[in-house]
């Protein structure tokens, strides 16, 4: 399995779990694990993107996206 870097790597991944499952390849005990850990990646996906917004609307720079910093130290 190659390293997932992009969305689209993802939803690559994903379509290939799929039909992993519908051939039997995959069990749906591990499908589910698998769909459970994509809708995290999604909604740090999202959060990120509101994140990105509020700056905008703030006027703010904007971070690229999947720096956004989550424990600044002092």
């Amino acid at each position: 399995m190659a390293k997932i870097n992009t969305a689209g790597d993802l939803r690559e991944f994903l379509c290939s779990s799929l039909n992993m499952v519908a051939n039997g390849t995959m069990d749906i005990a591990k499908a589910r694990e698998v769909t459970k850990l994509a809708g995290q990646v999604n909604e740090s996906f999202y959060s990120e993107v509101k994140v990105a917004r509020l700056q905008i609307d703030m006027g703010k720079e904007v971070s690229k996206l999947g720096s956004l910093v989550i424990n600044k130290e002092d």
